[in-house]
């Protein structure tokens, strides 16, 4: 209970926060700026949203499996209400990793939207066949999920190669890693964290097996974790985070390690 109550007071402080931004000024034109120096933290709020805005407004998803959702393709039926079960962690939709799933016409890539006026993102997010998914965010809420679509997206070819590797100095990413990670994921990332189905509780195993999930989740931070968003640095240092994960070792902490 006081888990829940948490979060739904965090929820209401962030939109609350957003809802000052949007009356300082119109969020459309904060878009089409050729800087987000000081919203930051706002692109990350869209980012978390992207990933799982339930858990970011506290609430349950619609019960059931979303209908639009390509019935072949075999995830938890909440899973198919967030925007990265059809849009992917590198926002590429079919183009990108979830064509290992399936070759869908649902699977949309949203790199064509980036840079479009965060209004006419809005529009495409509460048109059909969103449906309850927009449903549920509140206005100032929508606004930081279409701003994060318009001027959060990153190019993930910039920071992996084609076979998931990552594309930046491990040694670099180790410092990173120690001066803002280690005290809660541990020096050997095997901590428990708040993880996606199927992961393994390692940061090797999903910096490895799933790359563009994780610079996902390093930019942005987690829906329902107090994890610390590292958007405030340049994506080379993103890689090289990615890049010192991958050299930690990929299996769980054996029971009862400490």
């Amino acid at each position: 209970m006081k888990r829940r109550t948490s979060i739904i007071l965090t929820a209401m402080f962030m939109a609350l926060a957003v809802f000052r931004f949007i009356a300082a000024g119109p969020l459309a034109s904060a878009a089409d700026e050729p800087s987000m120096t000081g919203k930051l933290w706002l692109l990350s709020l869209g980012g978390r949203l992207y990933d799982n805005h339930w858990a970011v407004l506290g609430i349950q998803p619609p019960a059931g499996r979303n209908p639009v959702y390509p019935a072949g393709v075999n995830i938890p039926a909440a899973d198919t209400w967030r925007c990265v079960a059809c849009h992917g962690w590198d926002y590429r939709g079919r183009e990108g990793h979830l064509k290992r799933l399936a070759n869908s016409p649902r699977f949309v890539s949203l790199r064509e939207m980036a840079g479009k006026p965060v209004s006419e993102i809005t529009a495409a997010i509460l048109a059909a066949p969103h449906g309850k998914v927009s449903s549920v965010l509140p206005p100032p809420m929508l606004k930081a999920l279409a701003l994060f679509i318009s001027r959060g997206q990153h190019d993930v070819r910039r920071m992996i190669d084609a076979k998931g590797r990552a594309l930046g100095n491990p040694l670099r990413g180790k410092d990173i890693y120690e001066g803002t990670c280690i005290r809660c994921h541990d020096a050997d990332g095997k901590a428990y964290i708040e993880g996606e189905e199927g992961d393994r509780p390692a940061l090797g195993w999903v910096a490895r097996h799933r790359p563009e999930q994780a610079l996902h989740k390093i930019r942005n931070g987690v829906p329902s974790a107090d994890m610390l968003s590292l958007r405030f640095l340049p994506l080379s240092d993103i890689a090289a985070v990615l890049a010192w994960l991958q050299k930690l070792d990929p299996s769980p902490k054996a029971d009862g390690a400490e």
